[in-house]
């Protein structure tokens, strides 16, 4: 969101002159206007430059639609606002974000200053780099925004969330249908297919009422953590509402367990070195479960720094957690077949694991370092 990624989070801005309202939310902020020539912008759904502007300001500006037409991007932008309210009014010690520079409700603008010595958690893991420290910390995080207190002064959104879809596992709309790629058919058509996968995604919407609602970020991915001078930001609150907070937290797990299926079918032999066949099942197996112990720690120590802000792992949530962990592999797998024509191998274990993990998430709490 505002770091000077690599080209792996990089893509080609949007055309200023298309968005006037963006120069002009600059100017009247008083940072100047972006400097030509020396704008990026940063992978995700929204629109969104980063530059310096002609008064040597650093910043990253986000544009969430336009709200006057379009109810989801004026919720959106209310939630990323709420966020920042919630910064202001609250100590919130380690759970912060980069510092909001200002806004436009009519344009459904947001600018936030620019930290350009920032890295992603989703770098960090990309480069090995991501460790146990880094995972307590994060659980510190994520406690910290679950145990905020709801005292009314600032309202939070609390619609149920649109995911899992759970009308879709029924049938799509004509629309829905019409506009799919090849691989997302596929993927429908697995889900709507495998009874037990769907009662059991059912089951986790029905489960998660039972749960104490809590502000929760809801759409929570390594890349949406900046580590920045000794400091964390939690960025991408555009879907903060009161919620079950086994969403987040199975969401960190199940990013974990999805970069260890990612693993599972390359070339390789046992130890890990290339030998330039395909690996077999049994091959697959040992590597799939060296993966699981590698990434164990990761979980047990988010874990542990969520308990030390004083939030309670009671079984129910560690079950519920283990539960969406294994929805966060569907919809990692959503997001990519969605630019696919056809599921890889990749994402055809990614199903299969999920599967397991929803119709016996008791059975899984331990194998995630849930019980840690």
């Amino acid at each position: 969101m505002t770091s000077t990624r690599d080209s792996r989070y990089r893509t080609s801005p949007t055309d200023l002159a298309s968005v006037p309202a963006v120069e002009s939310l600059l100017e009247d902020l008083g940072l100047g206007t972006l400097v030509p020539g020396r704008i990026t912008s940063h992978t995700g759904r929204n629109d969104n430059w980063s530059g310096t502007t002609t008064s040597g300001t650093q910043v990253f500006v986000k544009h969430l639609g336009d709200p006057a037409r379009d109810e989801d991007a004026r919720r959106r932008l209310t939630n990323t606002l709420a966020f920042e309210e919630l910064l202001r009014d609250t100590d919130t010690g380690p759970l912060r974000g980069p510092r909001c520079l200002g806004w436009s409700t009519e344009d459904g603008l947001v600018v936030f200053e620019l930290l350009t010595s920032a890295r992603s958690g989703a770098e960090l893991a990309d480069d090995d780099a991501f460790d146990e420290k880094h995972a307590y910390r994060v659980g510190q995080v994520i406690g910290t925004l679950h145990g905020l207190a709801q005292d009314g002064r600032t309202a939070l959104d609390t619609s149920p969330s649109a995911l899992p879809p759970v009308n879709e596992l029924t049938a799509l709309s004509l629309e829905a249908h019409r506009t799919a790629s090849g691989a997302m058919l596929q993927l429908w058509s697995i889900l709507q297919h495998n009874d037990g996968l769907a009662d059991a995604l059912r089951q986790l919407r029905e489960q998660e009422k039972a749960a104490v609602p809590c502000p929760i970020h809801c759409d929570f991915r390594l890349d949406q953590l900046l580590f920045s001078e000794g400091q964390i930001h939690l960025l991408d609150l555009e879907e903060l509402r009161l919620g079950d907070p086994a969403r987040d937290i199975g969401a960190y797990i199940g990013e974990w367990l999805y970069r260890a299926v990612t693993k599972l079918p390359g070339h390789g032999t046992e130890d890990g070195t290339p030998s330039g066949t395909a690996p077999s099942a049994r091959e697959v197996t040992t590597r799939g479960a060296r993966e699981l112990v590698r990434i164990r720690p990761l979980s047990e120590q988010f874990c542990a720094g969520y308990t030390a802000t004083g939030r309670q792992l009671h079984q129910e949530l560690r079950v519920r957690s283990a539960g969406f962990a294994g929805w966060h592999l569907i919809d990692r797998v959503m997001a990519r077949a969605g630019q696919s024509s056809l599921l890889g191998p990749v994402e055809r274990a990614a199903i299969g694991i999920a599967q397991t993990v929803l119709l016996s998430p008791q059975a899984a709490t331990g194998t995630l370092g849930l019980e840690g």
